[in-house]
């Protein structure tokens, strides 16, 4: 008997269903197990082939498990609203609610198809209200709470309140955004709106005005990690910085615990090492530099306060706000011509230029706060304004950057380090003996640091402080397909909170869902619900594709559960994961954020663990070995140029090119000594970062040229077999007619208009490749369009 694996999985998983096999309910006579799969997001191309490598690892421990006594919880669902769903529904022209619901039913078949053994009674969906409704609760939550560092833990905000009453802000310790103090009596006669803005300095979700990542392409902010060299994530569109009023997550004030409750989690070194470094702590000094002629003080944070009698000048951010104050008459015109140009620049792109540094002087000068001397106060784009205090006491002795920046343009270099008894090391190992440094003169690096700090406190000239490069998420997105936030503002701009009993609040219809250019939501187009109540106007931002996902773990325990978001049994019972499956690209997002979220709920008492992934297993990607392309702009004009990684090898330096990691595929021999840059690659990657089609291209083995210049020459064998080969795969290996129709009619005539395109090349090609072009004709009779003939030894398009 010939086995039919068609007939009897059909058999078997209807079984499945019928008996609801793999449903699962709290089962106290059981130990439990929670092994779960990061939860994709539903794109319109269905699963890839990454999906099933973590999903069937994870299927076959679940099934394990159960054989093995437990009662295992093994369930899924969908990301579904943010950036991709959003701008799939764009490029199609379906609306983001109806794409969604489409792409859901067709990743749910698919997941059914293969075979896997979830819990499907506990799906979840992001962007239903009822899933939602729990997302803005929990937003209203952060809203209500701020972080006491006496009690080390989150607090309700109607206790830090009472404690402003009794003592004013002196006897509170928090994680705040503002130094201003207050006595009692000052807060209990300060107005309502004087009231909020100093409460959204301590709130763990607050709103601020502060410069962005915008995405003028996506019409929206972007967080950090949603920028990979210097353009968005998704689609690779620029990002420029841009002051804009925003809500954020003061997911700093839990940098500590994220960091040491790092080392209680089974998760790979490498992960761990990526959050640490992404968190960053560490120890110096804040220092108050005066300003002369200004009662205003620069604050800097240093790690190195032992090398302060070496500062001979000073540098702000571009968007500090201390800039427009300070700055001369005689500078104001180069000081704004040099900040619009900053506010072109991407942060990675500000940060990556070691050797070329830019910068404008503000006409101010700073007090040193030993020496009494007057050091110039700069700006220059290598500062950022959210990172430490936006400002740096820069010491170019000591410091690289500061070095390239002082010999630019002129400022004076004092060397304060003796490095000549140690061998080897670097102008920023902390070794050597303190020279031209007063007081700590002839101590040792370690022993100067700790004399500085102990001589900058008592004396009032800063404080010790631990810093972090951590920095609050950003949490407003300028997008349709987002949680709506349960925010409303009355008519003195104070903003208030929905009652939770009126949650969720629905996103509403919206025919005309695209993102706008001046950096309002799509729904301030809404108009009749962003003014639903009288003298109030709703907030028309929405969440970040983050919210859903921080903490849709806990909803699986509970997902049915309309008065909470997930009963105390149901927590107990399952606690948190034990086994989770996802991938180390969502290292310094998405298992930072549920990790924050989690000590949150655990902080208010809503959960009984303090993480929520005890062991994480990376599945990696299916892809090859990466390489390397170097990019450069031609000083003289302008022009992108690319080198293939060989060019550079023979270099004595890396100084002044972009590194872009790329697929093996781009590259012909890759890693070895004769590797270079191909045709192939060069198209491929033209298609992939269409915004470098005009780039020159250049190779070891002769290639120098735009990519339409390689097109040109017909005489290429490669470009033939490359465009043969591509047409093969396409429409023979994966699209045939029969695909194409089943799941895209309107893609038919598309794919036909591709192919002439290619043909109209290849009508110069030689007859080496007739019998490729040949079994391309199949496509074409099968389709019922036959676009291609072969006519006495020619190619001819009809």
């Amino acid at each position: 008997m010939q086995y039919q694996p068609e007939k009897v999985e059909k058999k078997w998983k209807q079984y499945w269903v019928d008996n609801k096999v793999y449903k699962v309910d709290i089962d106290t006579s059981k130990p439990k197990f929670y092994v779960l799969d990061m939860f994709p997001y539903p794109s319109g191309a269905g699963l890839h082939v990454g999906h099933p490598l973590g999903y069937i690892a994870s299927d076959i421990v679940a099934r394990y498990k159960r054989l093995k006594g437990f009662n295992v919880l093994h369930p899924m669902g969908y990301d579904a609203f943010g950036l991709p769903a959003e701008q799939y529904a764009i490029q199609t022209g379906v609306h983001p609610e109806v794409s969604t619901a489409e792409n859901i039913a067709r990743y749910r078949s698919q997941l059914d198809n293969i075979g896997f053994s979830f819990d499907w009674s506990r799906e979840v969906n992001t962007s239903d209200p009822k899933y939602y409704k729990w997302t803005q609760w929990i937003f209203l939550q952060l809203f209500a709470s701020w972080y006491d560092k006496n009690s080390g833990k989150a607090q309700p905000i109607s206790v830090l309140i009472s404690r402003f009453e009794e003592g004013g802000s002196s006897v509170v310790n928090a994680a705040h955004s503002n130094d201003r103090g207050f006595s009692s009596e000052e807060w209990k006669n300060m107005s309502d709106i004087d009231k909020d803005q100093i409460l959204m300095n301590y709130r763990l979700a607050y709103r601020k005005v502060g410069y962005v990542n915008w995405c003028e392409a996506l019409g929206t902010v972007l967080a950090n990690d949603e920028i990979k060299d210097g353009l968005s994530e998704r689609g690779g569109h620029p990002v420029e910085k841009k002051a804009m009023t925003q809500w954020s997550l003061r997911i700093t004030a839990y940098a500590e615990r994220l960091l040491n409750e790092l080392e209680h989690l089974e998760w790979s070194d490498a992960l761990k090492t990526m959050q640490r470094n992404w968190i960053g702590r560490s120890e110096g000094a804040r220092v108050f530099f005066k300003l002369e002629n200004f009662d205003d003080t620069i604050e800097i944070f240093t790690t190195r306060p032992d090398t302060i009698f070496g500062s001979t000048f000073m540098v702000l951010a571009p968007e500090h706000e201390l800039v427009p104050a300070i700055t001369t008459a005689a500078q104001k015109v180069e000081i704004e011509n040099y900040k619009n140009y900053v506010s072109s620049r991407s942060e990675r792109d500000r940060m990556s230029d070691v050797k070329e540094v830019t910068g404008a002087f503000t006409g101010a000068n700073a007090i040193h706060p030993i020496t009494g001397e007057k050091i110039p106060v700069w700006i220059g784009e290598y500062v950022l304004k959210d990172y430490g205090t936006g400002a740096i006491m820069a010491v170019p002795s000591d410091d690289e950057r500061d070095k390239v920046f002082a010999e630019k343009f002129g400022l004076t270099i004092i060397p304060v380090v003796d490095k000549s008894n140690y061998p080897g090391a670097g102008i920023h190992d902390k070794t050597g003996i303190m020279i031209n440094s007063g007081f700590i003169n002839g101590l040792e690096v370690k022993e100067a640091i700790q004399r500085m700090l102990d001589y900058i406190e008592s004396n009032g000239l800063g404080r010790k402080e631990i810093n972090y490069k951590l920095r609050d998420a950003n949490f407003s997105r300028q997008r349709y397909w987002g949680e709506p936030f349960p925010i409303r503002y009355d008519e003195e701009g104070v903003a208030c909170t929905l009652d939770e009993d009126v949650l969720p609040l629905v996103l509403p219809e919206l025919e005309n869902f695209l993102p706008a250019t001046d950096g309002r939501s799509p729904l301030a187009r809404a108009e009749q619900w962003v003014h639903e109540t009288p003298g109030f106007v709703r907030e028309t931002d929405t969440m970040p594709g983050f919210a859903g996902s921080s903490w849709y773990f806990l909803r699986y325990m509970d997902p049915n559960n309309e008065n909470e978001f997930a009963s105390g049994p149901s927590l107990e019972y399952w606690k948190d994961v034990d086994l989770y499956v996802g991938g180390t690209e969502h290292a310094v997002g998405h298992l930072m954020y549920s990790r924050f979220w989690h000590k949150f709920l655990f902080d208010i008492g809503k959960v009984p663990t303090r993480e929520p992934f005890l062991k994480l297993i990376n599945q990696g990607m299916i892809q090859g070995v990466i390489e390397y392309l170097f990019m450069k702009k031609e000083k003289v004009n302008g022009q992108t140029v690319f080198s293939s990684a060989e060019i550079v090898r023979q270099k004595d330096s890396e100084d002044g090119y972009t590194k872009i990691p790329v697929h093996v595929d781009f590259v012909r021999s890759d890693g070895a000594n004769g590797s270079y840059l191909d045709i192939k690659g060069i198209l491929k990657f033209t298609e992939w970062r269409p915004e470098f089609a005009n780039a020159v291209f250049e190779s070891g083995n002769g290639y120098k040229g735009t990519a339409a210049n390689f097109l040109d020459k017909d005489s290429t064998d490669e470009i033939k077999i490359y465009l043969v080969s591509e047409i093969g795969k396409c429409l023979n290996g994966t699209l045939t007619s029969s695909i194409l129709m089943m799941w895209w009619p309107g893609m038919v005539p598309i794919v036909f208009e591709c192919m002439k395109c290619f043909l109209v090349l290849l009508n110069k090609a030689n007859h080496g490749i007739r019998k490729e072009l040949k079994e391309s004709r199949s496509f074409c009779a099968n389709s019922g369009h036959c676009f291609l003939m072969m006519k006495n030894g020619s190619l001819m398009i009809h």
